[in-house]
């Protein structure tokens, strides 16, 4: 029998091994969608950046989801609050302010949907036991 590839680009995450690794993968994936979810957006790296951090060192399969999550749901968090705040501010500009209001308003929009998709595609594939990648992923985290 064969080992599968190690997870790093292009490969997705091996399934988690037992219940406390497939708990956690989905604190990944599921909190990322609820934290983007109660914040807009801002907050959709916690729930990957605990699973890291509290299983990350113990488990291959957490690391490696938890990693994927993280890597995906950070920049979009960084995006989201940019954004809410290039929303807030626009209007203050003289002439053409409304429309920088709507328009980051309308790609804030976008990045809290996406975030919260892919956040419950990504448990309902850990869910059942399968890796998931993302359709993006940013490697800031390795």
């Amino acid at each position: 029998m064969t080992q599968p590839p190690p997870p790093g680009y292009g490969y997705p995450p091996p399934p988690p091994a037992n219940s406390d690794d497939k708990t956690w993968a989905l604190v990944a994936t599921f909190g990322a969608a609820v934290g983007a979810f109660i914040s807009c957006g801002v907050l959709g790296f916690a729930g990957p950046l605990v699973a890291y951090l509290a299983k990350g060192k113990e488990s291959a399969a957490v690391r490696s989801t938890s990693l994927a999550a993280l890597n995906f749901h950070a920049p979009l968090s960084v995006a989201a609050f940019v954004l809410g705040i290039i929303e807030q501010c626009g209007g203050r500009v003289p002439y053409v302010g409304w429309l920088v209001s709507i328009l980051a308003g309308l790609v804030a929009l976008v990045v809290f949907v996406g975030q919260i998709v892919f956040g419950i595609i990504a448990g309902m594939k850990a869910n059942e036991g399968q890796p998931y990648s993302y359709p993006f992923n940013f490697n800031f985290i390795k």
